[in-house]
């Protein structure tokens, strides 16, 4: 304890990379100072940020935890459902028909189109995310870019995990003695990559679902927000089936003033 206040009260040294950080090399500029002048405030700063850390990590651990479930849950709905699908499916179909009618089948065709997109969109979206990551990597230097950029793509097929992957590389650039390249790493992550899957999955989906974008966009945002990862699928099919709904009655309400 002696030796550790004796080091304390003459001055804790940290390296020049750490104290160029921005933010945080000016915090643990003030820690030090105020360490060498008690020691033990020391332990009560390191405490508090220790717990605050902790509580962040386990909540980021925990949604990420979530989020794999919810893909292994989807995984193996989508193994039973291609492999009963069809006559399950067609049994459904029947089943509506008894109770909508004939007009069951635009619905169930705007749901099978709309899942597809969500696919094709889910797909190309992550690999888009992974090309901008890893020429983000590849710019700022980042050990085995080619790598890091297909984990990005693999990260990108679960909604908002990719960020934990460019992020963490980010800080570690800027913890290993890259500040700059660290820090312009972070922000092209947050500017250009996070916001594919805002922009271009939705855009995606649209195209091939041919859908407006911005039904597209609140569907996709909006079902993530009320169902998690399901909601990627669900609340574009929610959405395009209200859609299929408004445009028969429109097309229906129509029919006497045509024939006027």
């Amino acid at each position: 304890y002696h030796e550790t206040q004796a080091l304390l009260a003459g001055g804790l040294q940290l390296p020049p990379a750490v104290l160029k950080l921005p933010w945080l090399g000016e915090q643990l500029r003030d820690l030090t100072a105020r360490a060498a002048q008690d020691p033990h405030a020391l332990g009560a700063e390191l405490r508090k940020l220790t717990d605050h850390s902790f509580e962040e990590i386990t909540h980021i651990v925990g949604e990420i935890s979530r989020n794999v479930a919810k893909l292994l849950l989807t995984v193996v709905s989508l193994f039973f459902v291609f492999r009963d699908g069809e006559r399950v499916a067609g049994e459904l179909a029947r089943a509506l028909e008894q109770l909508l009618g004939p007009r069951v089948h635009n619905y169930l065709g705007a749901i099978g189109q709309t899942v597809k997109a969500v696919v094709y969109g889910l797909v190309l979206a992550a690999l888009v995310q992974g090309a901008l990551a890893g020429l983000g990597y590849w710019i700022a230097g980042a050990t085995a870019p080619v790598f890091l950029a297909a984990l990005t793509t693999v990260f990108g097929l679960i909604p908002f995990a990719a960020p934990t992957l460019w992020g963490g590389v980010g800080v570690w650039l800027v913890i290993s003695g890259s500040p700059v390249a660290g820090v312009a790493l972070l922000i092209w992550g947050a500017i250009v990559v996070g916001w594919t899957d805002h922009i271009v999955r939705p855009f995606l989906i649209s195209r091939e679902a041919q859908i407006p974008f911005l039904v597209v966009m609140f569907g996709v945002l909006g079902g993530l927000a009320a169902f998690g990862l399901v909601g990627l699928f669900v609340g574009p099919v929610i959405l395009a089936v209200l859609l299929a709904i408004w445009r028969e009655w429109l097309l229906q309400s129509g029919q006497p003033a045509a024939r006027g």
